[in-house]
């Protein structure tokens, strides 16, 4: 999108039409993934984010490609996510034990970790070779693959549902969340912190070319860097979680949040090498601390939740978190065309701030 209008405005449409789907379908998903059989739903995602991305190369060979087909592409990829995401972590205590599900849990955000650490950079380099619509072809392909993996796993047949009547099964989940404070309070945690950091990613890329002066390459450099937190944090959950209370590490990531994203603004006074490095820090600690946080959240929900509810359980923490993701797009790519990219970074790290100070004083979470 970037290299068809060079504005960061279509950065913010495109970074919303990808998680409207999670307002739009998230409840309705989760009924239907505590009805249906969650590994057959995790195939039929990945084939169709397949499908979906792999049109975009195509229709770059033929000069066909316009900015209706990536809005388009952008919101069944989203949709797909929906069904992947509220299916994939319900699945997860079906296949480990109860005492297993940090572990689980840590091992899959260190998966996704040196995903993220490879993916940018290698991203780059593809764009750089090949154009950013014909990378877009190892992204399809990797969905794919991922199908495949889920086609072996063999069948996941769920269990009855307690609740009687669509109704009832439908906000089954959404009164869960409302009545368990801890949750509850996190769920709306993760609204802001959404709006932070996906109104700053959303236009990281206009960041890091106008302030700083990076190519593609050395852009998806600082992204792989950056991609180190994440896994670092997540390799370390389950010790941090022996060393430490949940409330302790939960706070501690809304008290890095917003100092850390500072930095952001420091970089570009910095010499180049030194402002990718202020960068990859800063990004990476503020992801890698989410992604702590993301971990403990979500063992808590899943040793909390009665399995034939936690899809409808993760699907309205979904609806509520997520729901703020558009919101972050579109504010940061607008919010950059009007004052600048330098005075969003510092909207977003206040706000980081002013969320740590209320859960300080307020919050139920420092407890557990």
């Amino acid at each position: 999108m970037l290299q068809l209008t060079q504005s960061p405005f279509q950065l913010g449409i495109v970074g919303a039409l990808e998680f409207v789907p999670f307002l739009l379908f998230g409840l309705i998903v989760g009924v239907y993934a505590d009805r249906w059989d969650r590994r057959r739903i995790l195939l039929v995602a990945d084939l169709v984010r397949f499908v979906v991305l792999a049109s975009v190369p195509v229709a770059a060979v033929f000069h066909l490609m316009t900015l209706a087909q990536l809005y388009l592409v952008a919101f069944v990829a989203g949709t797909a996510r929906v069904w992947f995401e509220v299916a994939h972590y319900s699945l997860v205590p079906a296949l480990v034990n109860p005492g297993r599900v940090v572990h689980a849990n840590s091992s899959l955000e260190v998966t996704e970790g040196i995903s993220a650490l490879l993916g940018p950079s290698l991203g780059g380099l593809l764009i750089k070779l090949f154009g950013a619509a014909n990378a877009l072809l190892a992204d399809a392909l990797s969905f794919l693959m991922a199908a495949v993996a889920w086609f072996t796993l063999g069948p996941r047949p769920p269990q009855a549902l307690a609740e009687v009547g669509w109704r009832a099964q439908l906000l089954a989940g959404l009164h869960w969340v409302r009545h368990q404070r801890v949750i509850l309070e996190n769920t709306l945690s993760a609204v802001v912190l959404n709006i932070v950091f996906v109104g700053i990613t959303t236009v990281f890329v206009f960041y890091a070319q106008h302030e700083l002066g990076l190519d593609a390459g050395r852009t998806g450099l600082v992204l792989g860097l950056a991609g180190l937190g994440p896994i670092g944090f997540a390799a370390l959950a389950p010790a941090l979680r022996r060393r430490f209370r949940v409330g302790q590490l939960l706070l501690a990531e809304l008290l890095i949040t917003g100092p850390v994203l500072a930095l952001l603004d420091l970089a570009p006074m910095l010499p180049t090498t030194v402002a990718m490095l202020t960068v990859s820090l800063s990004l990476g600690l503020a992801f890698g601390a989410g992604i702590l946080s993301r971990i403990l959240l979500r063992s808590y929900v899943q040793a909390a939740v009665p399995a034939p509810l936690l899809a409808r359980v993760n699907a309205s923490i979904r609806v509520v978190a997520w729901g703020s993701v558009p919101v972050g797009a579109l504010l940061g790519g607008t919010l950059t065309q009007v004052i600048g990219v330098r005075w969003v970074i510092a909207l977003a790290s206040g706000l980081g701030l002013l969320l740590f100070l209320a859960f300080a004083v307020a919050s139920e979470t420092k407890r557990i």
